[in-house]
């Protein structure tokens, strides 16, 4: 069972919304056992045979007529995802910044959990956002081995963010969510990284609402 093959972008992408669902339902309490390829294309405004093709990647088989056993399904989906129950990841900007971020992403509500935080401003080192110690961004090669972080969430001001991603990259992190607009990058070999452009996203909206789709 299973597809051995390297999946396409856009199909791990939807293996994490599909796990995000999940997660979700699991929060609201949604107790019913099973969940079939079409109930989960309706509630994601996909088409079935998108998700049926998407699911030959992880190790789950679907009973015909009947669907997913939930549970199994979480648990096959964070296997492929490369998670676990709490998966570590660090925040990299202002106080202001990861305040804002820890309001939005709350560990308890995403299955992360915030390993360590840096900013680049230098009397912000020593205070707390939350329970977690912010750390000058100066000490990110210094990040503990033991704590197995690969992921980092990087928010911040455009001088630091080649030096900041350099710095990940001494510490071990190979993957980076960019939330800061900058045109281009100066990433390290081998790094992965995510960038949300907001300013090119707007603009490209805004072209969008030059030609809507039908609704």
């Amino acid at each position: 069972m299973g597809n051995n093959g390297r999946p396409p972008d856009a199909t791990v992408y939807r293996l994490s919304l599909y796990h995000c669902f999940l997660a979700d339902a699991q929060r609201r309490g949604d107790i019913e056992m099973y969940l079939t390829s079409r109930t989960l294309a309706e509630e994601l405004d996909l088409s079935e045979e998108t998700v049926r093709r998407d699911l030959t990647y992880v190790e789950c088989k679907g009973r015909p007529g009947t669907g997913y056993v939930r549970e199994d399904l979480f648990v096959a989906l964070e296997a492929f995802l490369g998670l676990r129950e709490e998966y570590p990841i660090v925040r990299v900007g202002t106080v202001q910044t990861l305040t804002t971020l820890q309001a939005l992403f709350p560990e308890n509500h995403f299955g992360i959990t915030h390993a360590a935080y840096f900013s680049e401003v230098d009397e912000e080192a020593g205070t707390f956002v939350g329970d977690v110690e912010v750390r000058h961004v100066s000490e990110i090669p210094d990040l503990d081995p033991a704590l197995e972080v690969q992921v980092a969430l990087v928010a911040c001001s455009q001088p630091w963010i080649d030096p900041v991603l350099d710095m990940l990259d001494q510490a071990g992190v190979s993957g980076v969510l960019l939330l800061t607009p900058k045109i281009k990058l100066g990433r390290p070999p081998g790094m992965n990284v995510r960038h949300v452009r907001m300013p090119c996203d707007i603009k490209s909206l805004a072209c969008g609402c030059r030609f809507p789709t039908d609704r």
